[in-house]
């Protein structure tokens, strides 16, 4: 047996370990049992509060009244919603997990509603990426059955030029997606939450002036590349080398008051280090080695400077 990742898409984040939901997947009278992963990472910074300061002491969410501000029991706490039409509009109801998953179907199912032309999935907006496999069984012989099976839809799905347009149920309620395949799944945003298009003034130009923006498209660059953002490494370096001196470790008292005397050079940086990042994704291919190595001079040089007075400033 073989497998196969090749597809069109940029992948730069490490392959998913481990699934964060299961569906089993039926079409007509076949079955495909398989697992959900999430194939975005989360590149931006997590931070979470400390009080005072202090990395020992965690702060966690609380229930507050809005009204009063008074801090109350979870315990206490109801899910209810309000009716929007009929005789009880206006009106509140307590709803319960056990009754949306009547409306929603059970967490877990899901179903082929169609299969959609490849040349037509331009008309749905996505939102997400899943991967979808066949679902791990202790049964070598059930194993190597959905594998087959679930390889041979994919299969069918190749040669046809189509994807199956899947609603499913996972935590939160249910879902639709489009299936390829090669095994990726992009979830939809139903049509009730996009927009309708604000009116575009239509007008019309010669072909002098259409030709003359080509020039510029083309002078810009007309290319296919994978979308970098180096963004977050960079901040986290920051935050590397401002621990490196200034860190608290957990079980540490933090000094009261106590104030990076070198805050507005490492923002300074770090400003000039996002601007750089930005500078680089835009600038023609030809001018980003340059751009790069400018920017990356100039990071030093504050670097060294940041240095010094942090040196000066444990002295």
């Amino acid at each position: 047996m073989t497998t196969t990742t090749t597809n069109m898409i940029d992948r730069k984040a490490p392959a998913p370990a481990r699934a964060t939901n299961s569906i089993t997947l039926t079409a007509g009278s076949m079955v495909f049992p398989l697992s959900i992963y999430t194939a975005v990472s989360d590149l931006s910074i997590q931070r979470s509060e400390r009080l005072g300061g202090d990395p020992s002491i965690s702060v966690g969410r609380v229930h507050i009244r809005k009204d009063t501000g008074e801090t109350i029991n979870p315990a206490d706490v109801t899910r209810m919603a309000e009716a929007a039409t009929g005789d009880g509009a206006g009106k509140w109801v307590v709803i319960t997990d056990a009754e949306l998953a009547e409306v929603y179907g059970e967490s877990g199912e899901a179903e082929v509603v169609s299969f959609v032309p490849d040349a037509d999935i331009g008309r749905y907006v996505t939102d997400g990426l899943l991967q979808i496999r066949a679902r791990n069984d202790k049964r070598a012989s059930a194993q190597a059955a959905n594998q087959t099976a679930f390889s041979l839809l994919l299969a069918g799905l190749r040669d046809r030029n189509v994807h199956a347009l899947v609603r499913f149920v996972v935590r939160g309620g249910p879902c639709h997606g489009l299936l390829d395949g090669n095994g990726d799944m992009f979830t939809i945003i139903p049509a009730e939450a996009v927009r309708v298009a604000r009116e575009l003034p239509v007008i019309d130009h010669d072909s002098k002036s259409i030709k003359l923006m080509g020039q510029f498209i083309d002078s810009i660059g007309v290319t296919s590349e994978a979308i970098v953002d180096d963004t977050p490494a960079k901040v986290q370096d920051f935050i590397d080398a401002k621990a490196a001196t200034f860190g608290i470790a957990v079980g540490d008292t933090p000094t009261a008051g106590a104030k990076s005397p070198v805050m507005v050079d490492v923002m300074a940086d770090l400003q000039a280090s996002i601007t750089a990042a930005k500078a680089t994704r835009s600038a023609p291919a030809k001018k980003r080695a340059a751009t790069k190595k400018a920017a990356t001079k100039k990071v030093a040089a504050k670097r060294a400077a940041t240095k010094k007075v942090a040196a000066k400033v444990s002295k």
